[in-house]
């Protein structure tokens, strides 16, 4: 008999791009699969990252049983330290994965001056384990940081297979390999259901060999005889072994140029350091000096790797360009290398950069998306995906809701019927009896949590909306100084402004704000018993109708009455 009751909900990763958090619930017991965050959307000005609530999981403490994490981008494991100080369950990642969660650990410890126990259990990528009384497979994938996998969790049904991020890849080096054959005995016991990564489902073809950059730059390295610079994400580390692959093959010395102390590129490095097995291996007469850059007669045969996060690499490139980089000033005869494709919510500042280095003397070289795809499971990539584990259920995953649909239209091309395609928004949770899908959805709240700084969740809409007038309108701050006992005005008012408008030409909207200003305070005489707080309202109101009246433009008001 197929007794297990199998509920699946995603808290993060639904119709849009990154904060991966799923969760499988077998007999009550909750696995979450991936931790991570994401980008905010230009419009949430000052906001860090986005992480999911964590309130339905909080109300199910005694339920969750292990949080497993693929593999080590910041889209599937980032959010761990703020999910960890509210759950506590062993953490189970292959060997890297490991290594960058104990550092993102540290670092975040010691920032946020908290101190989080945490339970770190190493498994191999071809792991068979036994957690909480269920079996879970763990099969290696091919994506652009090694050490990555699928997960696979086995019911009474048939297992649930959760593809994680991968490409079809067969000249994979070591650590970078998938598994096929650990996939295929997988497949042969029976899959409920598959869940499948879709943001490059719309690519036709293989992703495979469109990811690699060597082809695309071979010629520009043979061809460069002064210094080349290149740009390359600091988590995509497959990209980083072909740079000082042809860094060996022209006999030129690399630096790693991140300029952030964390990012993936120098945590791989510092790891490699002290592992058996370095995942990046770069011997010492490889190796340029960061202190030489800008000295021609050292550095004319140095490869400068500018690594860091999508968010920050289009920005040191422009402070490049403007001077601002203590080191590294570009000069005629270099060879530039964008090989950093456009991300969403970067657009504006890469086409800045761009803009800005087509305007230097550099040789220019921009790598573009569809020049070089990221490594993400293109149509062929599904396909083969869903050969080997022919599920009966198939639940697209990962990316925005265009991207579901071509991952569905794939896997009706593959056989599977459209009324088992199954997608998801966050929050709504599906249930599985007896080997069926049940009908009915349950829907749950999942709120994005904002991060500033070391805030959390405690950026909300209206704070973001006054940012955003602030850098539309600019701001007004009126201050005025009054008698507790006689209520009268005492000292001259002051107005400020900032962002607002240019005072010479405005000097008359300023002086007709002071006075209204100065009018409503006035009622205070009348009237003493008057509120503090409502004459502020007032000021606030009355020069608000006069200021858009006037200028067309809102900026935020601030009046204050002081009393001495």
């Amino acid at each position: 008999m197929k007794n297990d009751i199998i509920r699946f909900i995603p808290m993060g990763g639904q119709a849009e791009m990154g904060k991966s958090m799923y969760c499988f619930e077998i007999n009550e017991k909750i696995f979450i699969i991936d931790s991570g965050f994401r980008f905010p959307d230009s419009d949430k000005l000052g906001v860090d990252v986005i992480i999911p609530s964590f309130t339905y999981l909080e109300e199910r403490l005694d339920q969750i049983v292990a949080i497993i994490i693929t593999h080590g981008h910041d889209d599937a494991m980032a959010a761990l330290p703020y999910l960890l100080q509210s759950v506590n369950v062993p953490i189970y990642a292959p060997n890297l994965t490991a290594d960058l969660i104990e550092q993102m650990m540290e670092r975040f410890q010691r920032h946020n001056r908290v101190k989080i126990a945490y339970d770190l259990r190493r498994v191999k990528r071809n792991a068979s384990l036994d957690i909480a009384g269920v079996p879970v497979e763990f099969f290696p994938v091919t994506h652009s940081i090694p050490g990555s996998v699928g997960v696979a969790l086995w019911t009474d049904q048939g297992y649930l297979v959760y593809s994680g991020e991968f490409i079809i890849d067969f000249g994979a080096p070591d650590g970078f390999r998938c598994d096929i054959q650990k996939m295929m005995e997988i497949g042969k016991k029976g899959v409920l259901a598959l869940l499948v990564e879709s943001s490059s489902a719309k690519h036709e073809g293989y992703t495979s060999p469109n990811h690699k950059l060597t082809n695309r730059i071979d010629h520009i390295f043979e061809d460069s005889n002064e210094r080349i610079i290149i740009s390359s994400y600091a988590q995509n580390v497959f990209r980083t072994k072909e740079i000082i692959e042809l860094t060996k093959k022209y006999k030129r010395q690399i630096v790693f140029y991140g300029r952030d102390k964390y990012d993936n590129t120098n945590s791989l490095l510092r790891i490699g350091k002290k592992s058996k097995e370095p995942i990046i291996d770069v011997p010492d007469s490889l190796l340029g000096q960061k202190e030489n850059i800008g000295k021609p007669q050292y550095d004319s045969n140095y490869v400068i790797l500018l690594s860091g996060s999508p968010r920050r690499i289009y920005h040191d490139i422009c402070d490049i360009i403007d001077g601002g980089d203590d080191l590294l000033k570009l000069r005629k005869g270099d060879t530039f290398i964008v090989a950093s494709p456009v991300l969403p919510g970067t657009e504006k500042i890469a086409n800045k950069a761009h803009n800005g280095l087509y305007k230097t003397d550099a040789h220019v070289y921009l790598l573009k998306n569809k020049d070089l795809f990221s490594m993400h499971a293109s149509e062929e990539d599904i396909k083969v995906i869903i050969q080997i584990f022919n599920p009966k259920y198939y639940i697209p995953m990962k990316g925005e809701y265009q991207h579901f649909i071509f991952n569905q239209h794939i896997a009706e091309e593959m056989g599977i019927p459209s009324e088992n395609i199954i997608i998801l928004d966050n929050g709504e949770r599906i249930t599985f009896e007896k080997g069926e899908l049940v009908k009915a959805r349950d829907l749950y709240e999942i709120e994005d949590v904002m991060i500033d700084g070391i805030g959390i969740g405690d950026v909300g809409e209206k704070v973001i909306d006054d940012r955003i007038q602030l850098a539309n309108d600019g701001v007004v701050i009126v201050g005025l100084t009054i008698s507790r006992e006689t209520k009268e005005i005492i000292a001259q008012t002051d107005c400020q402004t900032r962002g607002f408008v240019y005072l010479k030409d405005s000097e008359y909207v300023i002086k007709h704000v002071i006075e209204i200003c100065e009018n409503v305070v006035g009622k205070l005489k009348e009237d003493p018993d008057m509120e503090i707080a409502e004459i502020r309202s007032m000021m606030k109101d009355q020069s608000m109708k006069y200021i858009v009246k006037e200028t067309g433009k809102k900026p935020v008001f601030i009046g204050v009455v002081v009393e001495i």
